[in-house]
């Protein structure tokens, strides 16, 4: 078999899980089963601003540069949100979605980075048993400290302190890490699922879940630009993740050398990425026929 065989059968597996969709006709707000909500957090979600951090801030703004040299090059055709405002609505979609499913007790970080802070809540939190919590938990925190996601402008939701951060200005990006709150709350073994989900093929079911759940989210509460910022996205990354896990457990594919597995994990995610923005487009001209109103919300 030779390699751009192998590409082919690991696009091919990408577009087939694209393939099953994402949105549902209905939606469920909130968690399901009675026995496991009795157990979650029922304290309000708390909101922490971070403040100035010279050397993350000094790491930002060297990851930033090249973004900011090509915007000054090309400058984009329309006018630029204020980055403020859009991560203001970034925020406010992860934490309406939280609110709407009745999600309590997470920690939303908007720009922060405190180590010692992530420690103590890793401690605390009762959801996570001891066990997880230092080992799992533990290698987390690692990657925490030395890979502040302010830094990159990354969004992530860590299960072991309960923490959402919003780092982006993206707010379907925020909405979307938000979905996994939601699904981890839902586990009888929190601790135990997240581990499982290092294991191959267990994310790529995991974050179907989460893109479905989102997805019908936005669509139920009728937050076009939401969904179409969504869409692209999702399928990138259900792609990307399609790719990534094939070429572990695909006989031939396992073979692909080792340095040519990251371009086909992003040609997994670009390929979604393409077949998302197909399918925001056939949507935009439905909604254009039937509910034009639909569009500017």
């Amino acid at each position: 078999m030779t390699l751009p065989r192998q590409a082919k059968r690991l696009l091919s597996l990408a577009a087939l899980t694209l393939a099953t969709g994402c949105i549902q006709k209905t939606y469920r707000f909130g968690i399901a089963n009675e026995e496991r909500l009795a157990t979650l957090p029922r304290t309000p979600n708390l909101i922490t601003v971070g403040g100035i951090h010279p050397h993350v801030d000094s790491i930002e703004r060297t990851v930033q540069y090249p973004g900011t040299v090509y915007r000054k090059w090309f400058p984009p055709k329309t006018p630029e949100v204020d980055p403020a405002t859009r991560r203001l609505e970034a925020v406010e979609s992860a934490t309406d979605y939280l609110d709407d499913n009745g999600l309590k007790g997470v920690f939303v970080d908007v720009r922060e980075y405190n180590p010692r802070e992530q420690w103590n809540r890793l401690q605390s939190n009762k959801l996570i048993s001891p066990f997880w919590k230092y080992t799992g938990g533990s290698l987390y925190h690692v990657g925490y400290c030395i890979f502040p996601g302010r830094a990159f402008g990354m969004d992530s939701y860590n299960g072991f302190t309960n923490t959402l951060s919003i780092n982006s200005t993206s707010p379907s990006n925020s909405l979307l890490r938000a979905g996994y709150v939601k699904k981890l709350y839902e586990q009888r073994y929190p601790g135990t699922y997240m581990a499982v989900n290092w294991l191959p093929i267990f994310p790529l079911f995991r974050d179907s879940a989460v893109a479905s759940d989102v997805m019908t989210y936005a669509r139920v509460k009728e937050k076009w630009p939401l969904e179409k910022d969504l869409l692209p996205q999702v399928y990138a990354q259900i792609g990307g993740d399609a790719v990534s896990q094939a070429t572990s457990l695909i006989p031939g594919v396992s073979y692909v050398p080792f340095y040519f597995k990251p371009f086909l994990t992003v040609a997994g995610s670009a390929a979604g990425g393409a077949t998302g923005k197909v399918v925001a487009n056939q949507r935009e001209k439905q909604l254009a026929k039937t509910l034009p109103g639909t569009l500017m919300r």
